[in-house]
């Protein structure tokens, strides 16, 4: 309108609301984009009828403006919905989360813990590794693990593995029959893949997932189990990342016995052995997946985790606690690879020292 009032009365303007009308429907509900419409046709008919110019540029200009009206207080409902939608989904996404993937307590009894997951999806919540820890009558049990795929496939793999582990890790006195009962249940899914469509005529796999081969069902995985003192821990390795153990200062590989993947527990000559590690308080054990060693910079270099660990540690009071190693360990990765391959998850255990309180 004040082009119009600055111009001849040759340039006419008056469609250029048309433009405020589509603007409106981004941030207005359909009431408000109506009204704005409206609003737009009374000021041109007021603008023109002042200049006594109402012709047939001004018919037309109020039939376009009309017409985006109508047309975009519809497209405003449609965003609506669909961002109706979408809250519905993502709170879905997050019951899911929690359902699986539960936050963790900074301590249960003598064992201090703290850890960080990210999905190598920005928009996703879970993806492909998967933690849970439980206190049991045979001691706090844990489990840290990568299955095999991505997207949809991948998180159901992730809840068959967290489902069996916190079943069996009640039941069952030893480690090796909890990994018995994982491999049975992903031996099930391997045997019975969801190949049907969804109840609405949907694939149940959605496009860019990758749920590979019926026969690549298996999760590489660690299940730990710690005494009562959180002093001991009992470690049966299934093809997992190296557990590392920081020592005043000094990081180190812990030993262990590596085994086949959980899901192929089948092709096993014999049971997987079970190693006993020790742990004085203030030490920690540190499990991970392999997004955190495989993060790579610009250059392609891997994250060198156990050295980036000792220095670190090195020349710090100490001892320190989980709590802050994770958070150095979670900022330091995003700096050395701000861009994510891979799923990441890192849990770190700390036996509490006997004069410490909850």
């Amino acid at each position: 309108m004040v082009l119009d009032e600055l111009t001849p009365s040759r340039y006419f303007f008056g469609s250029l609301l048309a433009a405020s009308v589509v603007l409106s429907l981004f941030t207005y509900p359909p009431v408000g984009v109506l009204a704005i419409g409206a609003a737009g046709c009374v000021l041109l008919v007021v603008t023109e009828g002042l200049e006594d110019y109402i012709g047939p540029m001004t018919i037309v200009a109020l039939t376009v403006l009309a017409t985006v009206t109508v047309l975009s207080a519809s497209l405003c409902v449609v965003r609506r919905r669909t961002e109706s939608r979408f809250r519905r989904v993502q709170a879905v996404a997050e019951a899911v989360q929690l359902a699986l993937l539960r936050p963790l307590p900074t301590r249960i009894g003598s064992l201090r813990l703290a850890g960080f997951y990210r999905a190598a999806d920005d928009e996703a919540l879970i993806g492909g590794d998967l933690y849970s820890v439980r206190p049991t009558p045979f001691g706090i049990r844990a489990i840290v693990g990568d299955v095999k795929g991505k997207g949809i496939s991948a998180t159901q793999t992730v809840a068959t593995v967290i489902s069996s582990f916190q079943e069996a890790a009640l039941l069952h006195p030893s480690l090796s029959q909890v990994a018995e009962r994982i491999d049975v249940a992903l031996q099930l899914d391997r045997d019975n893949p969801p190949m049907e469509p969804m109840g609405d005529g949907r694939p149940a796999y959605m496009p860019g997932d990758t749920p590979g081969p019926a026969d690549e069902v298996f999760a590489t995985a660690v299940l730990l189990e710690f005494s009562e003192d959180a002093c001991a821990v009992r470690i049966l390795d299934r093809g997992h990342q190296p557990l590392l153990a920081v020592q005043h200062g000094t990081a180190s590989v812990v030993e262990t016995d590596h085994s086949l993947p959980l899901g192929m527990g089948d092709l096993l000559p014999t049971p997987p052995r079970t190693v006993t590690h020790t742990l004085a308080p203030g030490d920690i054990l540190i499990a991970y997946s392999d997004g955190v060693t495989e993060a790579r910079d610009g250059a392609g270099t891997f994250y060198p985790l156990r050295e980036r660990l000792q220095g670190h540690c090195a020349g710090r009071a100490w001892p320190i606690s989980p709590t802050g190693l994770v958070t150095f360990l979670e900022e330091d990765v995003a700096r050395w690879a701000p861009t994510l391959g891979d799923d990441l998850v890192a849990i770190a255990f700390q036996p509490a020292a006997p004069s410490d309180e909850d």
